[in-house]
């Protein structure tokens, strides 16, 4: 390991499925599908032939050469994206994607002769990746070490429903986010702002926070009166997780540019990516500007596992799983873990669900961030036999700790038994001793 913890890590031999076999002959069922990555589930022997076949083909080529790998995702992708986002640019993860999105919105007003629109607007908090710049338009406490060189980006306030920072209540508190965008436009001025960036559902920087349904439809708005671009980040809610192909399809809403990754290759394979509009990029090419690729843009190895990922989702119908057994996981932690003594809210949709942990119950204040709640109660489950997904770190007021249930679409019955089971029993562990 590059940095050492307390603890030495955990060795996995193997996986199938949901399940991970460790070297020590245990068993760990991930109900964080690693890290909300793993939608098809593990040991897919077609996903290994298809990479044999593609990397016994052809091993690489310089992006701005195309490939037949590379042009069958991207004929499938313009089936999977929302109307009009038909041009495709690939990178190595997520953080690389949010880094070329934010490139491309600034180079997109650049070739329009507007210059001044250099800013990007972003919420705290929100997490959008480890690069400087997707530290700069994110908001979380993982800046932290970095402030020094990060770019003074403005930020706006994201809803927390009772923890509004307007005193307001659930819905009301989201409107007022959306008004809050506009109020940052006007306050830096229209002329300076490049787009806006947001998780259609916030992620590990606030264990799931589905918004209300005018939310995305008036930043929509917001947007378009301004000029600024609408960034949707779905590398985390993309490609099934919420139950639709992404999450900006429950509220009808195209953005100018969405990011995708995670579900991408469903771990099979590092890959990120952003859709774009059309029209935008052929303004961008109209203004002959170059937009550098990254050494592996475009992977042939990777394109043909994307590929074959989202080929399998089709097959097997896993987006429409993803909902419906979704529901059911949902509806089960709610009956189960939301009587306990240190759960607040529980909320999510589709495989992506928040199990917010608290210090009061009847406030819903949030644990002391000094106190790890989240990884006292992942070291418990994980003893069990159980992981899921950490969020923690929300700073300030909105404070607290979460846990995320995201399992693969493939799960049943006795996997939403076990993780309920398990969950429960790591929450019994450590509550006597909070």
């Amino acid at each position: 390991m590059f940095m050492r913890g307390p603890h030495d890590p955990i060795r996995i031999e193997r996986a199938e499925g949901a399940w991970l076999y460790t070297s020590d002959g245990h068993k760990i069922l991930d109900a964080g599908a690693g890290a909300v990555v793993i939608n098809i589930g593990q040991g897919r022997k077609e996903i290994a032939e298809v990479a044999a076949r593609a990397i016994g083909k052809l091993d690489y080529v310089v992006p701005v050469w195309t490939t037949e790998e590379r042009e069958r995702l991207v004929e499938r992708l313009t089936r999977w994206t929302p109307a009009g986002l038909s041009r495709f640019f690939f990178t190595s993860g997520g953080s690389e994607a949010v880094e070329a999105a934010l490139k491309f919105s600034i180079l997109y007003h650049k070739v329009r002769g507007k210059e001044s629109k250099n800013k990007i607007i972003g919420r705290k908090p929100s997490y959008h990746g480890n690069s400087l710049a997707a530290l700069s338009v994110g908001g979380s406490s993982r800046r932290a070490d970095y402030e020094s060189v990060l770019i003074d980006w403005p930020k706006i306030d994201t809803c927390y429903c009772y923890r509004c920072p307007w005193g307001k209540t659930y819905p009301e508190c989201d409107i007022d986010c959306a008004q809050a965008l506009e109020k940052e436009i006007l306050n830096q001025g229209a002329d300076t702002i490049a787009a806006f960036i947001a998780e259609p559902m916030m992620g590990s920087s606030g264990g799931v926070y589905p918004p209300v349904k005018e939310y995305w439809p008036m930043l929509r708005e917001i947007c378009d009166r301004y000029d600024v671009l609408l960034i949707a980040d779905e590398v985390m809610t993309g490609f099934g997780r919420t139950g639709r192909r992404f999450a900006v399809d429950h509220w009808d809403v195209t953005p100018d540019i969405l990011i995708g990754g995670k579900g991408l290759t469903g771990g099979y394979m590092p890959m990120g990516m952003i859709a774009v509009k059309e029209t935008m990029v052929e303004e961008v090419e109209r203004g002959k500007a170059d937009f550098m690729f990254y050494t592996y843009s475009s992977h042939p190895v990777a394109c043909a596992v994307a590929d074959e990922v989202l080929a399998i989702m089709e097959h097997e119908r896993l987006v429409e799983r993803a909902a419906e057994v979704g529901a059911r996981l949902g509806a089960t932690l709610k009956e189960e873990l939301s009587g306990h003594p240190m759960v607040g809210d529980i909320r999510g949709t589709g495989m992506f669900w928040g199990v917010e942990l608290v210090h009061d119950k009847l406030t819903r204040v949030p644990f002391a961030p000094e106190k790890k709640v989240t990884n006292r109660v992942l070291g418990a489950a994980v003893r069990r036999g159980l992981f899921f997904y950490p969020a923690s770190g929300m700073a300030g007021k909105a404070g607290g700790d979460a846990m995320m249930i995201t399992p693969p679409f493939t799960i049943g019955d006795a996997e939403i038994e076990y993780i309920i089971r398990n969950a429960r029993g790591a929450l019994d562990e450590i509550y006597p001793s909070l």
